[in-house]
């Protein structure tokens, strides 16, 4: 698909700047229809690599949640508050989930949106469940003023464990996935080494 529509795009764009020596000649309709069919196919491949950049993305966000609820957790029982100890976390890390954070202080700390309106568009744009919890209990603890690092060391020990298990149900589907190339490549591999030999002779004596 990708090479198709490479193709379409390459032979309508030449098309469109196909000249003579001295004037330019007029550009059919056809040109345009083969240019705008090569971006048509090209559109599934852009959607496919943006769902996987958001794939990864979210991955990531996942896999560092746990510590930024470590650093919030330390900050807090320290005597910060919940606004400095992230600002530490942004200020330390340099990771995606970092660079978003201080993208949504920016927006409650100049009057943009309020904390908690921040947090769950944030939560929402990056699509990670866990951070939208996080997001709630944070906005619940600061209007209701009850112990956010408790609750906050809780949540980072339910992400790891959550964590945990994903990774073990994927080791758990190796074993299932390695039957196709087993099945496909090896085995048929295996038996015309074995039966190569064997049916050599077989076959010069026909």
């Amino acid at each position: 698909m990708l090479l198709v529509g490479a193709t379409a795009i390459l032979a309508g764009a030449a098309a469109l700047l196909a000249s003579d020596a001295g004037s330019v000649r007029p550009v059919s309709l056809g040109a345009f229809g083969t240019l705008i069919d090569g971006l048509k196919r090209l559109r599934p491949v852009g959607a496919y690599l943006e769902h996987e950049r958001a794939g990864r993305r979210r991955h990531a966000c996942l896999v560092q949640l746990p510590t930024l609820l470590d650093v919030l957790t330390l900050g807090l029982s320290a005597g910060l508050s919940f606004d400095a100890s992230l600002e530490l976390y942004c200020t330390r890390y340099s990771d995606d989930l970092a660079e978003a954070l201080g993208e949504a202080m920016v927006s409650w700390r100049i009057g943009l949106l309020s904390r908690s309106e921040a947090l769950s568009a944030l939560a929402k744009r990056l699509d990670v469940a866990a951070l939208q919890r996080f997001a709630s209990t944070v906005s619940e603890a600061l209007v209701f003023g009850s112990p956010l690092a408790e609750v906050l060391e809780h949540q980072a020990q339910a992400i790891r464990d959550e964590h945990r298990s994903h990774i073990e149900e994927e080791i758990e589907k190796v074993p299932v996935k390695m039957l196709i190339p087993l099945g496909t490549l090896i085995v048929p591999a295996m038996l015309l080494a074995i039966l190569g030999p064997l049916m050599g002779p077989a076959l010069r004596t026909v």
